[in-house]
C-alpha cells in the first residue's frame, strides 16, 4: 500500500473514532444516485445550461477525509466510470473557499487552512460546469498540524529556573511544551515559536527531551528534541566528571556528576574526606551467613554519601582479605568491615596494625591464641607469611616504579621468627596473666605475656629483635619494619591503583604514587589523592572514544603529554559492575535486597573470597602479558551471564530489588539517535565510537515500541566491551 494511502486509512480511522468518542454529529456527504433537475442554488455560469439526463452514479472522492492544517489533497468528481474535469468548487458554499475554511482551485486541489476553523468540519462541493445537475460533496475534518521542533534555546540548559524558547512549525494557540513528558506552562507567540519556563535538575544521561503537543482536533506530538543540561561554568567537563567518579566512587549517578562539575576534583575530595563513614549495623549474631550484611553493603554503595571511603575500604578488604568461608558470622565480619571503613583515610601503618590485631583476622589466619612453642608445637606461620607476602611487601624486591630487583624479601627463617614475634595474642577482654579470653570480636586482641615467645628474633630487613621484649614491643617492631620497607610503597600503591584506576599502571605512574607514599609516611589520603589526580588517571578525560580504542597517542589539550594507552583501565569486577550500572540509572535499592546473587553468578560472592589471595590473583595476566587481575573471573560462561544480568536489570529491575525511572529516556525514544546519545552519556559519558553508535541507532530503530527501544539501547551499550572494561 502506498504511504499516502496508509496515512489516509490511519487518519480516517482516527476521525471515525474521534467522532464516535466525542458524540459529534456524523458528517453527511452528498453522493446521489440521481440528481434532481431542479437546483435550489446555481451560479450564473449555469443559467443558460439545459438539464441533461442524470448519470447512474456520481461521487466526490475522497468522500470523507481528515486533513492536517496547512496540507493539501486533490478531489475528483466521478461520474460512472469516468471523471468530470471542468468543475466549480466550493468550500462551505463559498466558491474557491477562503483562508479561514481552506481554499480549492479549479483542478480540485484543496489546501486546508493553517489553523483549523472553530468548527473544524468543512464541506467541499463540486458541480460540473457542463452538467450543473452533476455534483458531489465531501466532508473534511481539519486537524491541527503535527508540530515540529527545529531548535531549543538556549542549546545548553543550566540547573535551576530557565526561560526556554522553542522554535519550529505547526504550533497552535493550545500547543503545550513538554519536558521529559511533563507539561510546562506554555506561551504561544506564533505558529513558529513558543516560550516556556522550567526548573532544570540533573537528569539521566544529562539530556532533556522537549516535545510540543498539539491538542484536538487531531492531537499530535512532535518528534523529541534533545537538550544538554549542566551547571553554569563547570569546573570539569561532563566526561571528566564521569570518568573520575568511576574511579573514586561506586559509579557516577546523575546528581553526583552534576555536583562534581560544579565543585571540581579537589573540592570533591575534600568533601569526601570529611564525610562521616556509613557503618554496618552492629551484630552479635552467630548465624553462619552474611545475607543481611550483603544487603546492607549494596544499600551503602548505591545510596551512601561517603562514596570514596567505601571504595577505598573495599579496595583494602581485597588486599587484607578475610573470608566468610571461615569468618562467616555477622559478629565476626561486621567489626572487620567497619574497621576498614574507619581507617580508610588513615595511615597504612595504622591499617596494618588494626588488621593484625583484629580478632576476625586472628581467626581467619590463626593468629588469635597462637602461643609460643611448647613440647611438640610451634607458633602458626599463616599470618606471618601472608602479612609479608600479601599485606605489605611481597616476595621480591621492588624499585619505586614497581620493577623487580630480583632479590627475595624474606626467607623461611624470617617467616618463622616473625611468627614467634607475633605470638601470645588472644581475644579482646580482661587482662590475663595466662590462658585465653573467650571469643569476642569487638575491639583489638590483647597480649598474654606468658604465651609470648621472648627469644631473640631476626625479622624482615634483617632487623634484630632483642630477647625478653614484651609482645607489644615485638609487634611494633615487626609492623614498623614492614611499613618503612622500600617495597611497601610500590607494593601497596600498585594494589590501590589497580582497584581504583587501572590494572596495569605505567612505571612512571606507580613511581609518582610511591613517592607520595614515602613522603607522606603512608598517609592514605595523600596516596589516594595522587592516584586519582595523577596525569595518568586523568589523561583520557577528554579523549574521543576512537582515541581510547586506537593507538593511544592522543594527549590532553592542557599540555600534559601523558596519553591513555590501549591497555588502560580495568575490567569491571562483578560487584563493581552491578553497582555502577544501577548508579548510572539513578537507581534506588530495597533494604532487604538480594543483589548479592548477581555478582555471585558472575564469579564474585561478596564477603566470600575463595582464598586469602582474594577472588582473583593480584598477579594474574592476560595471554598477551597485560597485568589484569580481574580478568581471572572472566570466562565464556560468566561473559554470557553478565549479558543476562544487564538484561535482568533493564527488564526486571534485578528481580525487583532495583527501582529506577526511565522516563527521561522514554521521552527521547521517538528520536533513536538522541536516545542512543543519552544512553551513551549515561554509561560512557559520550565515548561511543561513531561507527558503533550508528549500528546501535539502527538496531534501536528496528522497533516502534518505545519501551523496547530504551531497553535495547541500554542493553547494547552496557553489555559492550567498551563499557565492561572501565577506561
Amino acid at each position: 500500500m502506498a504511504r499516502s494511502a496508509v496515512w489516509v486509512c490511519v487518519a480516517l480511522g482516527w476521525w471515525i473514532a474521534h467522532d464516535a468518542a466525542s458524540g459529534a454529529r456524523p458528517i453527511s456527504t452528498s453522493q446521489p444516485s440521481a440528481v434532481s433537475s431542479t437546483s435550489t442554488s446555481q451560479d450564473s455560469d449555469h443559467k443558460n445550461s439545459a438539464p441533461a439526463p442524470s448519470p447512474t452514479a456520481v461521487s466526490l472522492s475522497p468522500a470523507r477525509i481528515n486533513l492536517r492544517a496547512g496540507t493539501s489533497r486533490k478531489f475528483f468528481l466521478q461520474v460512472g466510470a469516468g471523471f468530470q474535469s471542468a468543475m466549480i468548487w466550493r468550500v462551505n458554499g463559498i466558491k474557491g473557499g477562503n483562508a479561514s475554511l481552506g481554499t480549492i482551485d479549479a483542478d480540485g486541489n484543496f489546501t486546508a487552512p493553517k489553523i483549523p476553523p472553530v468548527q473544524n468540519l468543512v464541506e467541499v462541493e463540486a458541480v460540473s460546469v457542463s452538467r450543473p445537475d452533476i455534483s458531489g460533496k465531501a466532508a473534511v475534518a481539519i486537524l491541527n498540524p503535527i508540530p515540529a521542533i527545529s531548535a531549543v534555546n538556549p542549546k545548553s540548559l543550566s540547573y535551576g529556573e530557565q526561560a526556554i524558547t522553542i522554535d519550529g512549525s505547526g504550533f497552535v494557540a493550545g500547543s503545550e511544551v513538554r519536558m521529559n513528558n511533563v507539561a510546562l506552562p506554555t506561551k504561544f507567540l506564533s505558529s513558529k515559536r513558543l516560550t516556556t519556563e522550567a526548573k532544570v535538575a540533573p537528569t539521566l544521561g544529562g539530556t532533556l527531551a522537549f516535545t510540543v503537543f498539539n491538542p484536538d482536533p487531531g492531537n499530535g506530538t512532535s518528534v523529541p528534541a534533545a537538550a544538554i543540561v549542566g551547571p553554569d561554568n563547570p569546573k570539569v567537563s561532563y566526561r571528566a566528571a564521569g570518568r573520575f567518579l568511576e574511579q573514586a566512587s561506586w559509579g557516577p549517578a546523575p546528581e553526583s556528576i552534576a555536583h562534581l562539575q560544579e565543585v571540581g576534583f579537589e573540592a570533591w575530595l575534600a568533601e569526601q574526606f570529611a564525610t562521616p563513614a556509613t557503618f554496618f549495623k552492629a551484630s552479635d549474631s552467630t548465624a553462619d551467613n552474611l545475607t543481611d550484611e550483603q544487603s546492607e553493603f549494596f544499600v551503602h554503595a548505591i545510596e551512601g554519601k561517603d562514596q570514596l571511603r567505601q571504595r577505598v575500604a573495599f579496595a583494602l578488604a581485597q588486599i587484607f582479605v578475610v573470608s566468610g568461608l571461615k569468618t562467616g558470622q555477622p559478629r565476626q565480619m561486621v567489626p572487620y568491615q567497619n574497621m576498614l571503613l574507619r581507617d580508610a583515610f588513615g595511615t597504612y601503618a595504622n591499617v596494618l596494625r588494626a588488621v593484625t590485631l583484629s580478632p576476625t583476622m586472628g581467626v581467619y589466619l590463626d593468629l588469635v591464641n597462637d602461643d609460643k612453642a611448647s613440647a611438640g608445637t610451634s607458633p602458626n606461620e599463616n599470618y606471618a607469611r601472608e602479612l609479608m607476602q600479601l599485606f605489605s611487601i611481597g616476595t621480591v624486591g621492588l624499585n619505586a616504579d614497581g620493577s623487580e630487583t630480583g632479590r627475595p624479601t624474606y626467607d623461611q627463617n624470617t617467616i618463622t621468627d616473625t611468627a614467634r614475634a607475633l605470638s601470645g595474642w588472644t581475644f579482646p577482654g580482661k587482662d590475663l596473666k595466662k590462658g585465653h579470653n573467650p571469643e569476642n570480636f569487638d575491639g583489638l586482641m590483647i597480649a598474654v605475656e606468658a604465651n609470648h615467645d621472648t627469644g631473640e628474633k631476626t625479622i624482615v630487613g634483617r632487623v634484630k629483635l632483642a630477647a625478653s621484649q614484651p609482645a607489644e614491643r615485638d609487634l611494633n617492631d615487626v609492623l614498623r619494619a614492614l611499613s618503612v620497607h622500600p617495597n611497601a610503597a610500590p607494593f601497596v600503591s600498585l594494589r590501590l591503583i589497580q582497584h581504583l584506576v587501572t590494572s596495569d599502571p605505567s612505571p612512571e605512574y606507580l613511581h609518582r604514587v610511591s613517592g607520595v607514599f614515602v613522603a607522606s609516611g603512608g598517609d592514605l589520603k595523600a596516596v589516594v589523592t595522587q592516584i586519582l589526580l595523577d596525569p595518568a588517571a586523568r589523561a583520557a578525560d577528554e579523549l574521543t572514544s576512537e582515541g581510547l580504542l586506537g593507538s593511544g597517542q592522543h594527549a590532553l589539550a592542557t599540555g600534559d603529554r601523558t596519553s591513555a594507552p590501549q591497555s588502560s583501565g580495568h575490567w569491571r569486577e562483578p560487584v563493581l559492575a552491578v553497582i555502577a550500572m544501577m548508579r548510572s540509572l539513578g537507581a534506588a535499592v530495597r533494604v532487604d535486597n538480594r543483589l548479592e546473587r548477581f555478582p555471585t553468578s558472575l564469579g564474585q560472592r561478596l564477603f566470600y573470597p575463595g582464598s586469602v589471595f582474594n577472588d582473583y590473583s593480584p598477579l594474574y595476566r592476560t595471554s598477551n602479558g597485560v597485568l589484569a587481575p580481574e580478568f581471572e573471573l572472566l570466562s565464556s560462561g560468566t561473559a554470557l551471564m553478565r549479558a543476562n544480568v544487564v538484561r535482568n536489570l533493564i527488564e526486571k529491575g534485578l528481580n525487583g530489588d532495583a527501582q529506577f525511572d526511565l522516563t527521561p529516556l522514554l521521552a527521547l525514544a521517538g528520536s533513536p539517535a538522541d536516545l542512543v546519545d543519552a544512553v551513551d552519556r549515561a554509561f560512557l559519558y559520550g565515548r561511543l565510537p561513531a561507527a558503533l553508535k550508528a549500528e546501535i541507532v539502527t538496531a534501536v530503530s528496528a522497533t516502534h515500541d518505545y519501551n523496547l527501544r530504551v531497553r535495547n539501547a541500554i542493553y547494547l551499550v552496557a553489555s559492550s566491551a567498551l563499557y565492561q572494561v572501565q577506561h
